[in-house]
């Protein structure tokens, strides 16, 4: 038995597929609730869709894929396209050609991973060995929002982690530019472009996030902390 705490939040549409049953076997602990992107987010910057081979050729023809990978990459900065079965083989009226356009336009261009397995139990799987590597890594610095954090430079990456789409790669570089969480909270959105690596929309969703107040009359709700739309 590998050692608990590896947390994986998984979207509440995933209870039916039976991966989180497996999951909890593997020893992880899934929280269960409305993603606003991707079916499982593993770690500040890791987010899997876990799709069906059927259902993946479904998205391309429907258009749906294009606005899935835009949110997961506006939000994650690794996102991973994990798909059950042989999308070559699913007698959908598609052509190869689409096929092999939207897998070159998922890694080529938007730097998506994308991996194949088996069945359920084979996702169920590498979906917790990815969490693993995440979390604890493998020497390196890969954390998951732990409880505690050292006073500082600790505390200041933890604070920084906690913006949408921001993940530990990203919360170094913000604290390298701005020096405090103080002037990163009161950088102006021009401040945040300046930050290597950051594209405009993610500066900008940084920006309107630290300065979203919440409207009067309305409370916050336990459970809403990594979950969309309550």
């Amino acid at each position: 038995m590998t050692k608990p705490g590896i947390q994986i939040y998984c979207d509440m549409r995933e209870t039916r597929s039976g991966i989180l049953e497996q999951l909890a076997a593997l020893g992880a602990k899934p929280i269960v609730g409305e993603l606003d992107t991707g079916d499982y987010v593993l770690s500040g910057d890791l987010v899997v869709e876990r799709k069906t081979a059927v259902d993946f050729v479904a998205s391309i023809l429907d258009g749906r894929l294009f606005n899935q990978v835009g949110k997961m990459r506006l939000n994650f900065s690794r996102p991973v396209f994990l798909i059950e079965g042989d999308v070559y083989n699913t007698r959908s009226a598609i052509a190869r050609e689409a096929i092999d356009g939207a897998l070159s336009f998922l890694v080529a261009i938007q730097g998506c991973t994308v991996l194949y397995v088996k069945d359920q139990a084979a996702a169920a799987g590498l979906i917790y060995r990815m969490a693993k590597h995440a979390q604890e890594g493998l020497g390196y610095d890969t954390p998951f929002r732990r409880g505690k954090s050292e006073p500082g430079r600790g505390e200041a990456l933890f604070f920084i982690e906690g913006t949408p789409g921001v993940g530990p790669t990203t919360a170094i570089k913000i604290l390298n530019h701005f020096r405090s969480v103080q002037a990163f909270v009161n950088a102006s959105l021009e401040e945040l472009r300046g930050i290597s690596g950051l594209g405009p929309k993610k500066a900008e969703r940084i920006h309107q996030a630290v300065r979203w107040e919440l409207p009067p009359g309305e409370e916050a709700r336990p459970g809403q902390s990594l979950f969309s739309d309550g």
